[in-house]
């Protein structure tokens, strides 16, 4: 990888300097072994009073995790426990003569629940086997349910299901999701969101550890692509929000945010000690053993599996102390370019004529695709006392890999060929403080900082148009542009938990800020090496801030009736300080509150129905107003966009459905999302003679652009077998210009033309688990529909293409020992050739068999 300046070494001075930091803080505060587990006693000091404030301090002090219903606890008073005691012990003491009793719910949760009278048998104090080893684990425990248990559309993905669909690339792991899709998933090497047809110019928000890495990055007539980079042996797991979102992630965003957790010591530690680690390594086929730079001939052979050439592997040390946990982790993964499927069809239909889907042949090397990276962790968190935590973490990326820019690689078959690869290094620094000394304080605050410092490689037009040059005469010609992003975040809230005489009341408030500051520097782009420099493109120097307080409340007026709502405050701020605009407007601010408010209804419990209203900004960006490099005309008065979005829906989460161990899940919803003063690429007309150098296109309002379907999520698991299905649905779309009537298709030449998926995509995963679990294996079946609005003639060759497509996938799971796991994945079964739904002109993956290792100790 060539990184600009001293970036390189800087970088690594940090990761070490982390690393010892955290790593030398371990044996000044080690004092107990760890707690929390049913099978050890704990040392606990809880004194006598409330029920609900005992309660917390349990869930603190043995890391349990308590289910239970406010209206069975308020009220209740406790005599308190203080002593070495099992967790269960400890609990039992605390609900004798409350009338609440409890019980196990399987994994890591224990229910509480009110005893049919006062007469009722509790647990016995002086039980200390009453219940398995129970210990919270952060994250995927409480996350996995809660979309289920939300009004409005969330989603979840834990590592578990990352790690049963690895997938080619870390965009993969959204393929379970509905309305969310990675775009141009096998081209960059990055993830790039697209939620419910929104996409780009920071419309949803990528959030690691609650920080922002995600750059903006030309893509020619294309777009431009928002990549944020991650490994997914990294990821302890994914929350998605749809639409405009409270806290501060929510700011200045109004199609969603996708907040990616990292590990932490309690993924890597297993129950009852202090010190764990794990091992992955991984290998897989269907790619190159290596390739040449500017090859025009596309191989066929792929790498043998067991050479080992293309694989991955990972490891990860943590201990977990009364005072202190710590986890220090390493990736490295590298995968030469893939090869496509062989059967399905390479063409489409356009105007009456068929036109190739990519230049690339069935079964042959898909150009552009292979990627190498190497990540660092190192996140460690101090407990200072009951009611205080100190988190602080680090993590670097650093990674090559090929791309492609579709408007000039694919424009004719000459043109297509192996590019220079890209490159890209990623910091990231977190601070994280949590004070929760009562039901009205748990106090958060947050700081941070990410630097994203990119090499995008554009390639000329052509290798060469025989019979006028050859190769040698007129080589291509690659242009790098460089940028580097500073961005820096902080943020302060708290939450409090009250009971009146009308319910209770949950109250979250608190105040964000985000400075973004770009940097980069002017390029040449060239058709040809020996072009001079061809066209000067002066991309966007300048700074974007963000100022955001928020509010939100959720009263439950009765066990079956709650409401939700919300105020947030978006103030923006837009610098240019780069080559002046032709306004010559340099500066640009505005500001907007955007409320939401929701409602639910529980006749049974289990059983919700809600509707949720929302709205959210998203102001305009710099390449948008001021500093623009892809032909465009900056348009310094645009208004922010403005979200209005309406969704109904319905959840179910209840075990013992049918049988006495079975659990369903199901999440429906309707979303209609409206989107005023939508921000649309469009034509530059100037009335003739028409100036040398004027730009083909410019920014302008449309008065909306709106978007309604219909996205389903379930699963149903009864032992020996279970299923998981997904549905998205559009229903309708609609873009309106000002001055004409609203159409169905998008504005000619709009970056939207890219952003459009499938009018309807489904998945269905079935499986077994079989030997006490420690076989699990199944296949998924993806279906994907074509592309929900016509692209206009002027748009088609800019515009990703794909036909409708079925796929499927296998995995099995076999748990060789307690701590030995043994996972193969095929990707692709059937070998079909066939283009990903917003992945422009490179075919997916043909069949692609993926084995790893996974040890724990």
């Amino acid at each position: 990888m060539s990184l600009k300046g001293p970036l390189s070494s800087r970088h690594v001075r940090i990761a070490l300097g982390c690393a010892f930091w955290l790593g030398g803080m371990a044996p000044a505060i080690a004092q107990q072994p760890a707690q929390g587990v049913q099978s050890q006693q704990v040392a606990i000091s809880i004194p006598a009073g409330p029920l609900e404030n005992a309660l917390l301090a349990l869930g603190r002090q043995t890391d349990l995790r308590l289910v239970y219903r406010s209206e069975i606890t308020a009220g209740k008073t406790t005599a308190g426990v203080t002593g070495s005691l099992t967790p269960s012990a400890a609990l039992s003491r605390l609900l004798s003569g409350t009338g609440v009793s409890f019980r196990s719910s399987g994994g890591n949760t224990v229910t509480l629940e009110a005893v049919a009278s006062a007469a009722g048998s509790l647990p016995d104090a002086s039980d200390d086997t009453t219940l398995q080893p129970i210990v919270l684990r952060d994250g995927d425990s409480e996350g996995v349910d809660r979309p289920y248990e939300t009004a409005g559309s969330t989603s979840y993905i834990t590592a578990e299901q990352i790690e049963r669909f690895r997938g080619s690339t870390a965009g993969d792991i959204f393929k379970n999701t509905p309305g969310v899709i990675s775009a141009n998933n096998h081209n960059g090497g990055s993830v790039n969101v697209n939620i419910r047809g929104l996409q780009g110019q920071n419309r949803v928000r990528v959030a690691i550890d609650g920080t922002q890495q995600t750059t903006t990055t030309w893509r020619g007539y294309a777009g431009v692509d928002d990549k944020t980079y991650i490994d997914p042996d990294l990821i302890g797991g994914v929350s998605i929000s749809k639409g405009p979102s409270g806290g501060a992630a929510g700011a200045g965003v109004n199609g969603g945010v996708v907040g990616i957790r990292t590990i932490n010591a309690k993924d890597i530690v297993e129950d009852g000690k202090q010190y764990g680690g794990r091992i992955k390594i991984g290998a897989q086929d269907n790619t190159t053993s290596d390739f040449t730079i500017n090859s025009i001939v596309q191989q066929t052979d792929s790498a043998d599996f067991f050479d080992f050439t293309n694989g991955n592997g990972s490891v990860a040390l943590a201990t977990v102390q009364d005072n202190f946990d710590l986890v220090i982790a390493a990736a490295r993964r590298y995968r030469g370019n893939y090869f496509a499927g062989s059967k399905g069809p390479t063409t489409y239909r356009f105007n009456s004529r068929d036109w190739p889907l990519s230049y690339t042949k069935p079964g042959e090397e898909v150009w552009n695709t292979s990627s190498e990276s190497t990540s660092f962790l190192a996140k460690g968190t101090i407990h200072m006392d009951d009611d205080q935590s100190l988190e602080l973490g680090y993590v670097r990326y650093e990674s090559t890999f090929g791309e492609a820019m579709g408007s000039l690689l694919f424009t004719q078959d000459g043109t297509y060929r192996q590019a220079a690869l890209s490159s890209v290094a990623t910091d990231t620094l977190t601070t994280r403080y949590r004070y929760n000394p009562s039901d009205l304080i748990d106090l958060k605050a947050n700081v941070w900082m990410s630097i994203v410092d990119q090499t995008n490689i554009s390639t000329g037009l052509a290798f060469y148009f025989p019979p006028f040059q050859t190769p040698a005469t007129r080589p291509p010609a690659d242009d790098p542009r460089y940028a580097i992003t500073h961005t820096y975040g902080g943020d302060i809230s708290n939450t409090s938990r009250l009971d009146t005489e009308y319910g209770g009341l949950n109250l979250d408030y608190g105040i964000s800020y985000l400075f973004e500051n770009i940097d980069s520097e002017p390029y040449c782009s060239r058709m040809y090496a020996n072009d001079g420099c061809g066209t000067p493109m002066r991309p966007s120097i300048g700074s974007r801030a963000i100022a955001s307080t928020f509010a939100s409340g959720e009263w439950k007026a009765t066990e079956w009736l709650k409401f939700n709502a919300g105020l947030r405050y978006d103030h923006y701020w837009l610098k240019d300080d780069g080559v002046i605009s032709k306004s010559g407007v340099r500066e640009r601010d505005g500001g907007r509150v955007n409320p939401s408010i929701s409602a639910t209804i529980e006749p049974i419990d289990g059983l919700q129905f809600y509707a949720l209203y929302a709205e959210g900004v998203r102001p305009p960006t710099m390449r948008e107003t001021m500093g623009n490099d892809g032909n465009v005309r900056s348009n310094p008065y645009l208004k922010p966009e403005v979200a209005q979005n309406w969704e109904i829906g319905v959840n179910l989460s209840t075990d013992g459905l049918i049988t006495g161990n079975d659990s369903a899940r199901l999440k429906l919803s309707y979303f209609n999302n409206s989107y005023t003063d939508y921000i649309s690429r469009v034509p530059n007309i100037v009335p003739p003679p028409v100036p040398p150098g004027t730009e083909a296109f410019t920014f302008e309002n449309l008065e909306k652009a709106s978007f309604s379907g219909v996205e389903l999520s379930a699963s149903y698991d009864f032992g020996m077998f279970f299923a998981e299905g997904q549905l998205t649905y559009y229903t309708d779309y609609e873009f309106c210009r000002r001055g004409s009537p609203c159409s169905g298709e998008t504005v000619s030449n709009d970056y939207a033309a890219n952003h459009m998926p499938p009018e309807i995509m489904k998945r269905l995963t079935i499986g077994t688990k079989l030997f006490e679990d420690k076989l699990q294996a199944g296949i998924r079946i993806t279906q994907a529909g074509a592309r929900m609005s016509p692209v206009t003639q002027s748009a088609r060759q800019y515009t990703g293409m794909w036909v409708p497509y079925t796929t499927v996938d296998a995995f099995a799971t076999y748990k060789i020992t307690e701590n030995l796991t043994f996972d193969l994945q095929a990707e692709n079964l059937t070998d079909r050739f066939y283009i990903d739904a917003l992945d422009g002109w490179n075919p997916a993956p043909g069949r692609t068999i993926r084995a790893s290792l996974t040890a724990k100790f």
